[in-house]
């Protein structure tokens, strides 16, 4: 290619690299900034800000891709529970640390209140909706309230974390055993 030619557009994996690395340095910056500019964004991940709007056209789009991404960790961090694997209270008490530690490296994101965005609580339940059948086993093993309906057991889940996340005065808080100790003294038979 001689100087003269325009040069050529960003291979794929270059651009799903640098919105990767613009989640990341977001996701990081927005936790120590939750006032953090698209500016400060770039400067993060080390990139332009002409790169940032290329693949985010504004705050809330990118914020929504965090949501997003976050979402998928939680579906991943889910399957590595290995929810058919022990008692259902063995379960949910992996489930609700793997869940914990996921929703404290977002904390600034669940202090926003995503939960009043539709979209997001949809998908939200649809990764979580495994954990519904996991409920059902608890029930039926005797170990969880069967007068209960498992789909408002695992709400009560994700509310309690939701809540606990919002509470913790600091992010090292034990988020997880107060999410277990209450669901399962609410939930589980004497």
């Amino acid at each position: 290619m001689d100087a003269s030619s325009p040069a050529s557009p960003p291979r794929r994996s270059d651009v799903t690299r640098h919105r990767e690395m613009l989640i990341a340095a977001a996701t990081e910056e927005f936790s120590r900034n939750p006032e953090a500019s698209m500016g400060d964004i770039a400067r993060a991940a080390e990139l332009t800000r002409a790169t940032v709007y290329r693949h985010f056209a504004n705050r809330e789009v990118l914020e929504s891709a965090i949501r997003s991404e976050a979402l998928d960790r939680a579906a991943e961090a889910l399957a590595d529970c290995r929810l058919d694997h022990g008692t259902a209270l063995e379960v949910l008490r992996r489930v609700i640390r793997a869940l914990s530690a996921q929703a404290m490296s977002l904390r600034f994101m669940v202090l926003q209140a995503p939960d009043s965005d539709p979209e997001f609580r949809a998908r939200r339940a649809h990764v979580l909706s495994p954990l519904v059948e996991v409920v059902r086993r608890g029930q039926r093993e005797g170990l969880l309230d069967e007068g209960l309906s498992p789909e408002w057991i695992v709400t009560a889940m994700a509310s309690l974390l939701v809540a606990a996340v919002r509470a913790s005065p600091s992010p090292d808080a034990q988020v997880a055993e107060l999410v277990h100790r209450t669901l399962m003294f609410g939930v589980a038979k004497p």
